[in-house]
């Protein structure tokens, strides 16, 4: 549990707490103080001793691989880095062996990064199938009715980006193993903030930018492939790293790791894993559980000052389908008391008509009542 000392501690990481009041990690968090040192020590070591350095280097990367391993309950070797989420799905979209006739399941409200990839392969003849968002929330019983005996993929966002519903997956895993579904989790709106198993939920493959609730900069993230679907997957890309004897640089061998290292085809984003290292080892220090429960904390008393309110919650009332995540609308525009409150220095942002708040485990509370404070004057409430 994170007491007020704990907080206060960490507090003093982020300097954005010094200029805002900042509750917008489902878009873009805020880096903090060692992950800015740690990308300032690396810059400086590689200036100072470049290729010389390049051991140490090699460590650090296997370290934060082992780091995000823990973070999802994986072996590291199926652990690749990538750049981004739209990277990690399409290494899945664009490296099964489709048929014409194959279909995949996504929901009408994920985030565009996990449509396109799919919607892609209707060139292959692979149909699309998309299962409704209805009450705010995906029901696991319209995603069974869609799958047939030609679903290859069910590609799910673990907490839902407009609202912040997390769907159970741990029964979805279930369900998709006994149909012989893989399971695809889009996890760039959970990592960071709630507990992921993919060994207990039945994950196939997962991928993850570092740039929302896990506070790294844009541009490394992770991709999980289960150890037994590796080979399944022809990479898209190749190069001089994705094949067994990858320093050997005059002996030309045609042979793809037999891992997750196939789907790394050339030189790391060093400086990126560095910066997502000091926020992992950040994460680990703290506790997953202790930022979930803070997390949910805050978002037990965002509802509960919406209620006061009258505001209409969109997000689910129950922590257990909650992310980090709490969405509200009433008899303003969103988008508009957006646009006032971030003069005011208070950062949140509008999904689906409502506004949306996404407080991480440094946020207090008195953050989220200056909120309420500032959006009463603007609505002309007493």
């Amino acid at each position: 549990m994170l007491d007020k000392n704990m907080i206060d501690k960490y507090r003093r990481e982020f300097p954005i707490v010094n200029s805002s009041v900042y509750l917008d990690h489902a878009g873009v968090g805020p880096v903090s103080l060692r992950v800015k040192n740690e990308v300032e020590r690396f810059l400086s070591r590689a200036s100072e001793k470049a290729i010389l350095d390049y051991d140490s280097w090699m460590d650090r990367v296997e370290e934060v691989r082992a780091a995000s391993a823990a973070l999802i309950g994986s072996d590291k070797e199926e652990i690749a880095f990538i750049k981004n989420t739209s990277h990690g799905i399409s290494l899945v979209s664009g490296g099964l062996d489709w048929k014409e006739g194959d279909n995949v399941i996504i929901s009408d409200k994920e985030f565009p990064a996990n449509v396109y990839p799919w919607l892609d392969l209707e060139r292959k003849g692979v149909e699309v199938r998309v299962v409704p968002f209805k009450d705010e929330r995906i029901h696991i019983e319209d995603i069974q009715g869609l799958m047939d005996s030609r679903t290859r993929v069910l590609s799910i966002s673990s907490v839902q980006s407009v609202n912040g519903f997390r769907i159970d997956l741990k029964r979805l895993g279930e369900i998709c193993n006994n149909r012989g579904v893989l399971l695809f989790v889009d996890a760039i709106q959970s990592l960071g903030v709630v507990p992921m198993d993919v060994v207990d939920f039945g994950v196939d493959f997962l991928a993850a930018d570092g740039h929302k609730w896990l506070l790294s900069p844009e541009g490394t993230g992770i991709f999980y492939c289960k150890r037994e679907l590796a080979e399944t997957l022809k990479p898209s890309l190749i190069g001089w790293m994705s094949v067994e004897n990858e320093n050997e640089f005059e002996k030309i061998e045609y042979k793809l790791k037999s891992q997750a290292g196939r789907f790394e085809e050339g030189t790391y984003n060093v400086m990126g894993i560095y910066a997502l290292g000091a926020s992992l080892d950040m994460i680990s220090e703290i506790g997953i559980n202790n930022i979930h429960e803070r997390v949910s904390g805050l978002g037990e008393l965002t509802i509960e000052e919406a209620d006061k309110r009258g505001f209409n919650i969109k997000s689910p009332r129950d922590a257990r389908m909650r992310g980090g995540i709490v969405s509200f609308s009433g008899d303003f525009d969103p988008a508009d008391i957006r646009d006032e409150l971030m003069k005011l220095n208070i950062v949140i942002n509008e999904r689906g008509g409502a506004l949306r708040l996404a407080p991480h485990f440094y946020n207090t509370e008195n953050e989220i009542m200056k909120f309420f404070s500032e959006l009463d004057t603007l609505l002309g409430n007493p």
